[in-house]
């Protein structure tokens, strides 16, 4: 596969939890993987192994909530590149049982990281991804922003009770829907996705369900084919209400 036939995909908050396994399960699918990370020492150490292995991966340093950092990797990428394919807002952070911490700073926090970083990167992308023949964008997202599932009696996880998390996932699914809708016309396809409750150290590994399975929807939606939907929300068992 030559360097221009070869897919290239940013995934934020790479180097760790599920953002890695989606870098590990987008660089066997033979995509050229930009490890986004905060510390570039973290994202060369879950780099090593990939490359070992024959994978395409550089790690790239990024903190979503820093304009600096964003602006200097979307030349630099602008620069080596001239484009990507795939961009996986996966940088997050889940605030709500953290104690010592105010409802209101727990909100601040989360949003920013969330929701405005993950539209400070999209963003910074969307010009590279405008060069691509088969744009993506997945932003992850969760089951607990789902009014319709919230509101089903049903509904497992009535139990976790987490409203700023909650309500930033929910302002990025609008922001799929509105980003699926603006950018229609460039070819760009906008998804977002729930992994499921995943055992990483944002839940103090509590659930038996790993990474590896976590990032089966999200290399599905990075891989999706140009028949493919936009503006969807889902998980690995189909399409989720909102």
């Amino acid at each position: 596969m030559s360097d221009k036939e070869q897919k290239i995909a940013l995934v934020s908050g790479a180097n760790r939890g599920i953002g890695a396994a989606v870098a590990a399960g987008l660089s066997r699918a033979g995509v050229h993987v930009l490890l986004g990370c905060r510390d570039l020492k973290a994202g060369e150490e879950a780099a090593a192994p990939l490359v070992a292995e024959g994978g395409s991966v550089t790690p790239v340093q990024l903190d979503v909530t820093d304009a600096m950092s964003v602006a200097a990797l979307a030349e630099k990428l602008q620069g080596d590149y001239g484009h990507i394919d795939i961009l996986v807002n996966n940088a997050g952070v889940g605030l709500d049982y953290v104690p010592g911490m105010s409802m209101v700073e727990k909100m601040e926090q989360t949003l920013a990281i969330n929701v405005v970083g993950g539209l400070r990167l999209t963003e910074a992308m969307v010009p590279l991804l405008e060069q691509s023949a088969a744009p993506r964008i997945v932003n992850v997202s969760s089951e607990l922003a789902s009014f319709g599932l919230r509101h089903d009696p049903a509904w497992d996880h009535h139990d976790k009770i987490m409203p700023t998390y909650a309500a930033s996932k929910a302002a990025v699914n609008a922001l799929t829907v509105g980003y699926a809708k603006a950018l229609a016309d460039k070819g760009i396809k906008v998804n977002a996705i729930c992994p499921g409750y995943t055992a990483t150290a944002a839940t103090n590994f509590m659930p038996d369900r790993t990474v590896d399975q976590a990032a089966v929807v999200i290399l599905q939606m990075a891989l999706l084919e140009d028949d493919g939907p936009t503006g969807g929300f889902f998980n690995d068992q189909g399409a989720l209400p909102w």
